[in-house]
């Protein structure tokens, strides 16, 4: 029989595997799809491969802000409460 505190960890671990993943294919897969759809308006217009450039760019941008400000939200709710945030009187 396994500890339970091994369970945790095993379960903790993939969590961490599942959030790692589901974080890559959102990357890749909104990345993908403005270009597509950039691609998709370029062909409409014949301003290829202006719209593809500016949707990948724009795709890749947002979610690296979308990263930034989702990893200093938890960071700071995991360092709440913590002795080296608590202000000396």
């Amino acid at each position: 029989m396994v500890p339970a505190g091994e369970r945790r960890d095993q379960r903790d671990t993939w969590n961490g595997f599942s959030n790692a993943f589901s974080h890559a294919f959102e990357l890749a897969g909104v990345t993908v799809l403005f270009v597509l759809f950039g691609l998709w308006i370029d062909g409409r217009f014949g301003t290829r491969p202006l719209f593809t450039v500016l949707l990948g760019l724009l795709a890749v941008i947002g979610l690296a802000a979308r990263a930034y400000y989702t990893y200093l939200a938890r960071i700071e709710k995991e360092e709440e409460g913590k002795p080296w945030l608590r202000k000396n009187p």
